[in-house]
C-alpha cells in the first residue's frame, strides 16, 4: 500500500478524542475513513435498488443490446 502524506484541518477535540483512543491517530482515522466509505457505498447500493422497476426491459437485455451496438469483442465474445 502506498502512502501519501497530507494535511487536514480537524476540531481540536476531535483529534484529542481520537489520540486518547489510540496510539497510532494516522491509523485511527484511516480505519474511520474506511469504515465511513463502505458505509456510504452500502447506502448508494441500497437508494438503487429498485431502480430498474417500470423499464420495459430486463437490465441483461439492455447491456447485451449495447454492445451488439459496437459489434465488440467481450472475453472472447461476439455479439
Amino acid at each position: 500500500m502506498h502512502l501519501v502524506k497530507t494535511s487536514i484541518s480537524i476540531p481540536d477535540d476531535l483529534l484529542q478524542e481520537a489520540k486518547s483512543m489510540s496510539k497510532n491517530v494516522s491509523g485511527f482515522i484511516v480505519d474511520a475513513l474506511r469504515e465511513h466509505i463502505r458505509q456510504r457505498k452500502i447506502q448508494k447500493a441500497m437508494e438503487s435498488f429498485g431502480s430498474w422497476k417500470g423499464r420495459d426491459c430486463e437490465s441483461i437485455d439492455m447491456v447485451n443490446d449495447l454492445r451488439k451496438e459496437g459489434e465488440r469483442d467481450y472475453a472472447g465474445r461476439t455479439y
